[in-house]
């Protein structure tokens, strides 16, 4: 099983897996933060790997400016502190940061990011915000256990997320329904796996999640109030009889397949990665216990020209929810996000089923010497088509979203990808800041 996973390593330098989980952390995982511009994300990437000693670290201070459908404008500062030992790997990092959100108001967050070993990390987030939002997660994961034949991963935490929204079950739900909560999760889960090839693995996921629906940060004193940006009606007041408004425990059993032949994880060029999961889960409230399905898969392929100045990369993604009326809103299927269909919100169509694609051309323009680091810019025309639905039984090919937009990025390999994607859907205009690729 080794040689299996030497080969992997050589393209995935630690370094590599060093720098993405701490962007992706400082840049993704605060949901008021979901981005910096990419100006930020250059500047980290002299330091990416340090040759200080670990009583000697690097520090520096990124200002960060993001922008969300969701959440809104964030305007702050990221202060990374950079432990590295006399090999110049990475085994610490120390990033406070403060931003101010235009609807929640001053937020401060302490990240932790350990990697005692290659393949190994201990995560620890926390933050306070000065309207509802709290945070307190932690996470832990080891990819080479046993000389490489196993990998296990274990995460928890505590979170309020005050800018959910939420317009009604299916395709069809117009803007003018949009609502606001806030979604209060306690949760931990464990994933195991086993190594049956190059790039592949078999994975087992048990989770536990408890969730509320709380009062969202949008809402103002009454529906309507223009004196704020506060002014959304309760989900729960617009959307009463919705399984889930009252919040559930899930107990989920998760079997998970991934085959990953590209090139590199963070920044590809080519290669294909496939992924499918079937999950048998458990609703547990106060009033009765749901049991209920779900099954999935995903497929990515890029494919370059022969300079790979060109490069066409599409998705596939099937998510499916069986089980009845009884399931929670928040266990569907969704679509929505930067991630997903770029023109709208994270979460904007919820339905039992979702069916998405992705087309982009990547396209290489030039490269740019900043901080001392080539970096490449491209720029990527993007086409977003997905729709959720009750069933694909009827409709089968109509009641699509269609979103298209081009994106601009940023890219330092192997460790770095700033982009900012601009769309354009029936909701409006939507930006989205990020520091990864969208799939």
């Amino acid at each position: 099983m080794r040689h299996w996973h030497s080969s992997f390593a050589k393209r995935r330098k630690a370094s590599t897996l060093l720098s993405r989980r701490m962007m992706t952390k400082l840049g993704g995982a605060s949901w008021g933060l979901r981005g910096c511009l990419l100006i930020a994300a250059l500047a980290l990437i002299p330091f990416t790997e340090t040759r200080g000693h670990a009583k000697d670290p690097n520090y520096f201070i990124i200002p960060a400016v993001s922008t969300s459908k969701n959440d809104g404008v964030d305007v702050g500062v990221i202060v990374p502190f950079i432990y590295g030992d006399a090999d110049g790997r990475i085994n610490e990092i120390v990033a406070p940061m403060y931003v101010h959100n235009q609807f929640l108001g001053s937020r401060f967050t302490l990240n932790l990011f350990k990697y005692p070993a290659r393949g190994q990390d201990i995560t620890l987030i926390t933050s306070f915000t000065e309207r509802i939002e709290r945070k307190f997660i932690l996470s832990s994961r080891n990819l080479y256990l046993s000389g490489g034949q196993y990998s296990l991963e274990a995460s928890g935490g505590f979170f309020k997320n005050a800018t959910a929204r939420f317009f009604g079950l299916g395709s069809q739900t117009p803007a003018a329904n949009e609502s606001n909560y806030t979604d209060r999760e306690l949760y931990a889960l464990v994933t195991g796996g086993l190594y049956i090839g190059p790039g592949t693995r078999v994975t087992i996921t048990e989770r536990l999640r408890n969730v509320e629906i709380q009062t969202g940060g949008l809402v103002g004193d009454t529906i309507g109030d223009t004196d704020n940006d506060r002014n959304l009606p309760s989900s729960r007041v617009v959307f009463p009889f919705v399984k889930g408004m009252n919040g559930a425990t899930i107990l989920g059993h998760k079997l998970g397949f991934l085959q990953d032949t590209r090139d590199d994880t963070v920044t590809p060029t080519i290669g294909s990665f496939f992924s499918m999961f079937a999950e048998l889960a458990q609703s547990l409230t106060a009033e009765a216990t749901t049991v209920f399905s779900r099954y999935g898969f995903e497929y990515r392929r890029l494919l370059p020209n022969e300079t790979k100045q060109y490069t066409f990369a599409f998705r596939a993604k099937f998510d499916a929810t069986v089980g009845g009326d009884a399931i929670p809103f928040f266990e569907r299927s969704t679509l929505g996000g930067q991630n997903s269909l770029r023109g709208y919100g994270v979460g904007r169509f919820v339905d039992n089923d979702a069916l998405l694609f992705n087309f982009e051309e990547r396209i290489q323009l030039f490269h740019l010497r900043i901080l001392g680091t080539v970096a490449e810019v491209e720029t990527a025309p993007f086409l977003d088509v997905g729709k959720v639905t009750r069933t694909f039984r009827y409709r089968a090919f109509s009641q699509y979203e269609a979103n298209p937009g081009i994106g601009f990025r940023a890219i330092a390999r192997p460790n770095v990808v700033g982009r900012v994607d601009f769309a354009k859907s029936n909701d409006g205009n939507a930006v989205f800041a990020g520091l990864d690729f969208p799939f």
